[in-house]
């Protein structure tokens, strides 16, 4: 059988920096999700969550009017 080899991932749902993923890899892997059986053969499908990092920046105050 194959590795855990990733085929796709893919965004359900996105609200500022939370985002829930579906992801499907090429094999049998019943501790990450439900198995299925796919276009490559048997897959598993995984949902989970993920905090993406917020882009911060600074505001320089120095800049003349």
């Amino acid at each position: 059988m194959y590795d855990s080899e990733l085929l796709d991932e893919q965004v359900v749902i996105q609200r500022g920096c939370f985002q829930r993923i579906r992801r499907w890899w090429r094999g049998v892997h019943s501790e990450r999700g439900s198995i299925i059986r796919g276009l490559t053969g048997w897959e598993t499908v995984e949902e989970t969550d993920r905090i993406i990092p917020i882009r911060t920046f600074t505001v320089d105050s120095d800049i003349p009017h």
